[in-house]
């Protein structure tokens, strides 16, 4: 999905900051200099692409 054309640089940005670490929306937001609101709509599109999992509050990237 980076390498589609319909792939924001704001969701890249968000894409790129997940790890297979847990983190929370409000922590991707600081890095990533967006709103938490922001942040939260992108981390939810990248779940339903299957390119993220959401559990106990938290998202991390999937391998």
């Amino acid at each position: 999905m980076q390498n589609q054309p319909y792939m924001t640089a704001e969701a890249k940005a968000v894409y790129n900051e997940l790890s297979a670490s847990p983190a929370t929306a409000g922590e991707i937001a600081q890095h990533t200099h967006l709103s938490r609101e922001k942040c939260q709509l992108i981390l939810t599109q990248l779940v339903m692409a299957g390119l993220s999992d959401y559990q106990f509050g938290c998202y991390k990237r999937l391998q």
